[in-house]
């Protein structure tokens, strides 16, 4: 047995296992923002260590990671490791020159740290098989779902409600996570992907229904609570994903738009409902104050040059219009949010970073479009519209999407490309 493939069989292993059973307890147990470091979030971040490894963390954060063959394929992951140091460092200097409190300080640095996550989990998740990786994907898809029925659950499943009223998000949030729309496009559309494999042959009755079902579930809990772009942006990838399905089964085609119409049918008065409530929604609060909440960054760093230049530094706060001038840590875009704590040199590096995974997330649009189109909604949402890109979930997303299944087996390949 070569090397390639004992280092295939081990990630593959229990180190695999390890990030699987991660990504699932945090859609079972664990929250968007947790209110602390519980027993749910300790055990999810020893699943990702022991997938991850010891080394990889600690060469990373002292830099010697640009030096190590483990950091990454090629340049784009090690200059992506020296934006990511380079940045951690300015922002804890420049947090401790100012003298935040060590609580508002740690509240921005461990998020911060969530965004290296793909360089950390890109390389072992590109040693995964493609069937290994399919499972990898699925988890994250079946850990957004239990965070819409754990949603469900809270809101004693008023179904009834949708499309009357908009419900409530509850005390934890849970319908923010990035993994929600993403596993509200893909599970639908894995449940009208080609089946592949003995298991799905067995299953290939119940496993479309099953995936179609945990799709739906998410998507109904966003229209429930007016999530408008998470819920428009799902539709839509769902829909360019069928067609591309599709186009390649006519009579399957004809038979999913028949049933569809009839669901159209049947659903008429609560979709109708759903829109108005958007509507309504949209005349009311318009954009959230997202553009006030620029200025209000832009008036806070623009008082010296050395301000706009390097930021506020980590737990630095702002008085946000999105959330009634409340002196907060956060903003609603990330755009925002950079140049507040690392001012325009971080956003420099920022986006150096996410030009060294432009490339990455390009060529998974063309080899595996439907994982692409799957986490597309909640990148866009993440980086422009919301505070999810704070999430471990976001960088969980962007792991698998900047991540590329290598195996030696040509057969696995092909099989791979054709269930999704």
């Amino acid at each position: 047995m070569s090397d390639m493939d004992i280092g295939l069989k081990a990630m593959g292993g229990w180190r695999a296992g390890a990030l699987a059973a991660a990504i699932l307890l945090y859609g079972a147990a664990s929250a968007p923002a947790p209110p602390g470091l519980r027993l749910q979030e300790m055990l999810i971040f020893a699943g990702l260590i022991l997938f991850i490894g010891w080394r990889g963390p600690l060469l990373l954060a002292s830099g010697l990671s640009l030096f190590s063959r483990r950091t990454g394929p090629g340049l784009a992951f090690r200059m992506a490791s020296l934006v990511l140091m380079a940045l951690l460092w300015l922002g804890m200097i420049r947090g401790l020159w100012n003298g935040w409190g060590i609580t508002d300080m740690v509240r921005d640095v461990l998020p911060f740290l969530f965004l290296s996550l793909p360089v950390l989990l890109a390389p072992g998740l590109s040693r995964l098989s493609p069937a290994q990786f399919t499972r990898m994907v699925d988890c994250a898809g079946w850990a957004g779902c239990a965070l819409a029925l754990r949603w469900w659950v809270g809101a004693g499943m008023a179904l009834s409600a949708l499309g009357s009223t908009s419900l409530g998000e509850g005390k934890e949030y849970l319908l923010n996570s990035a993994l929600v729309p993403f596993a509200g496009v893909w599970l639908c559309l894995r449940a009208v992907s080609r089946p592949g494999g003995d298991a799905a042959r067995l299953w290939r009755l119940s496993l479309p229904l099953l995936y179609g079902l945990g799709g739906l579930a998410c998507l109904l809990a966003l229209a429930a609570t007016i999530h408008r772009a998470a819920l428009g942006l799902s539709l839509l990838a769902i829909l360019l994903g069928l067609w591309r399905v599709l186009a390649r089964r006519p009579l399957f085609a004809l038979l999913l738009g028949g049933g569809l119409v009839v669901l159209v049918v049947a659903a008429g008065v609560p979709l109708a409902g759903v829109a108005g409530l958007v509507a309504a929604k949209t005349e009311s609060v318009g954009l959230n104050n997202r553009v006030g909440e620029v200025l209000a960054v832009l008036d806070q760093v623009g008082r010296d040059p050395l301000a706009f230049l390097i930021g506020d530094g980590w737990g630095a706060l702002v008085a946000n219009p999105a959330v009634g001038y409340w002196r907060v840590s956060y903003t609603h875009s990330a755009l925002s949010y950079f140049l507040l704590k690392v001012g325009l040199l971080g956003l420099v590096g920022m986006a150096l970073y996410v030009g060294t995974l432009a490339g990455q997330v390009a060529r998974q649009a063309i080899v595996l479009p439907m994982l692409f189109l799957a986490a597309a909604p909640s990148l866009l949402i993440g980086c422009f519209l919301h505070t999810s890109f704070k999430y471990i979930c976001f960088s969980l997303i962007l792991s698998l999407v900047v991540s590329m299944p290598e195996s030696p087996f040509t057969r696995e390949k092909m099989e791979y490309t054709l269930l999704i």
